[in-house]
């Protein structure tokens, strides 16, 4: 049999040859990964070692394309264009540290240590997570893909303002930023 390929005449035997199919075994994943691969939406946060109880709003950006933070200062909320709690990523969280009326939700956030907890409950599942690391670092210097960014194993960031008011900029001049990753 003689079929035509670019321009040329090829040869083609003409016996056939039955595929040889194989059984091959799914990768091995990640039991947490496997389970939780979509993650959970968010309804509730607890942060025991402050004693911090919350409901999680979900919410955006505002209309200059910052992240939206809660209106009231005793509330917290999901970016929730960003990535699920449990799911590969960092998932964040946001809460006021102070307000008008004095202490917000996340005054005490500073407070914590590598080892504590954070606890976030969705509908169905209950997930924690283990803090690894805080730091406070200056509004200019902020690096949202380090913040929002990719990870290859679920974490979950919790963040508010810290450091001096600034009158002009409208808000404090740094950001507290609480790193946790998935251990339950």
């Amino acid at each position: 049999m003689k079929t035509e390929n670019v321009g040329f005449d090829v040869d083609v035997p003409s016996t056939s040859v039955e595929p040889v199919v194989q059984s091959i075994a799914p990768p091995t994943e990640n039991p947490i990964n496997a389970a939780l691969s979509k993650g959970i939406s968010p309804k509730t946060l607890r942060i025991p070692a402050i004693d911090v109880e919350a409901p999680v709003q979900h919410l955006g950006t505002n209309n200059l394309g910052e992240m939206a933070v809660p209106d009231e200062i005793d509330e917290v909320s999901w970016f929730e264009p960003g990535y699920n709690p449990g799911q590969n990523g960092r998932a964040v969280i946001a809460g006021h540290v102070d307000g008008l009326e004095g202490p917000a939700i996340f005054w005490d956030l500073a407070e914590l240590q590598p080892g504590d907890v954070i606890e976030v409950a969705g509908e169905n599942d209950d997930l924690t997570f283990e803090i690894y690391k805080l730091e406070s670092i200056p509004l200019a210097l902020a690096d949202v893909s380090e913040v929002f960014g990719y990870t290859s194993s679920p974490e979950l960031v919790l963040i508010t303002c810290s450091g001096t008011y600034n009158r002009e900029w409208g808000t404090r001049e740094e950001r507290l930023v609480v790193y946790a990753k998935l251990i339950n």
